[in-house]
């Protein structure tokens, strides 16, 4: 008997008998291929079912992987307008052209309350070759107007009038002037802090005077070009109202009341002095400037030189010794001096009865 399995006689198993042990052998090694391997149990039942020839003791297969395409990722930059670096550029400004104001156009200081004047840029003729002018430095203290020259000028403020008594007396006031040397007229004993006359012209005051006032009231004096043109314009008048004769009715100048021996008895303007400022509007020049002819003569901020005039060659510098230019003839001159191209000159620490000044400015 082999496993309790009756054998046959002779000893050998039958048939039967062997049938029944492969079967056992084979439930045996199907249970231990499931044990190792759950996952084959489907495919062992099925293979249970149809019996085959197998080495029932082999180790089962290791069942197929299957492997999943996974695609690989890329990151790809896209630039947008937040990630695009900035380009340096330089930023163009415009320039803001102001442009320039008419022939006309006026304002009012704030400091002295002077009215100005616009004078505009451009080319005037500077000097004279009329038969009258002066042509050397002979024969007194005018100055050689000739050769005649062309002058550009930038545009230009400049005063209306005359510096008038009350204004410089503000100066005075605000400790910045000293007062004028005189307080008297060539024919008023009070003149100067004599309310009466405040609107009238200061006088007896130097070149010093003059440039520490216009200073003071945020302007300067004006170079002799800028008197000159804004006294003639363009077209080289011989007076600021043009070519026509002196007359009284244009300017102050000496007439009949005059006191000097060259008093004109053939004309009256109606002062044996100085005159109120503005006091003739007929007389006015192209820019609408007053008194540029007689009542006083003024200072310029100019070193007298001969012309052509150039304002490069010195003659505009302040800080040196030299005599300064006068312009404009004064109440107490005749005739020749009202022209506009007339020169005269004096050391800058003068003064005097007929002398007085106006001031300039480019702002």
């Amino acid at each position: 008997m082999i496993l309790g399995i009756p054998r046959s006689k002779g000893g050998i198993l039958n048939r039967k008998t062997l049938h029944l042990m492969f079967c056992i052998l084979f439930s045996i090694a199907i249970l231990a291929a499931c044990a190792k391997s759950p996952q084959n149990l489907e495919v062992v039942a099925t293979a249970s079912s149809v019996p085959q020839e197998t080495e029932v003791d082999a180790e089962p297969s290791a069942p197929e992987v299957t492997k999943t395409f996974i695609p690989k990722t890329t990151e790809i930059s896209i630039m947008t307008n937040s990630s695009i670096p900035p380009t340096n550029t330089s930023t163009v400004v415009p320039t803001l052209v102001q442009p320039e104001p008419p022939i006309g156009s006026s304002r009012v200081s704030e400091i002295d309350q002077m009215v100005q004047v616009y004078v505009p840029s451009g080319e005037f003729i500077m000097g004279s070759d009329d038969p009258e002018a002066k042509i050397s430095t002979e024969g007194g203290r005018a100055y050689p107007e000739i050769p005649v020259n062309t002058v550009y000028l930038d545009g230009y403020w400049i005063d209306k009038y005359e510096v008038s008594n009350g204004q410089y007396a503000l100066c005075v006031d605000a400790g910045v002037c000293r007062p004028s040397y005189l307080s008297s007229s060539e024919t008023r004993p009070y003149y100067y802090g004599d309310p009466k006359y405040a609107n009238y012209p200061v006088i007896w005051v130097n070149w010093y005077m003059a440039r520490a006032y216009c200073e003071w009231a945020g302007r300067r004096l004006p170079t002799e070009a800028e008197w000159e043109k804004a006294a003639r314009g363009p077209d080289a008048r011989e007076y600021p109202w043009g070519d026509e004769p002196l007359s009284g009715e244009r300017a102050n100048f000496c007439d009949i009341n005059c006191p000097r021996t060259i008093a004109n008895p053939n004309f009256n303007d109606g002062y044996s002095d100085t005159s109120p400022v503005g006091n003739y509007p007929t007389g006015a020049s192209p820019y609408g400037v007053m008194d540029m002819s007689g009542n006083v003569w003024e200072w310029t901020g100019t070193l007298i030189m001969p012309y052509p005039y150039d304002s490069n060659d010195g003659r505009e510098n302040l800080e040196v010794n030299g005599e300064r230019v006068w312009r404009g003839g004064p109440w107490s001159n005749g005739f020749w001096w009202m022209r506009s191209s007339v020169r005269y000159r004096s050391i800058p620490s003068y003064w005097q009865v007929n002398l007085g000044f106006r001031c300039a400015s480019l702002k």
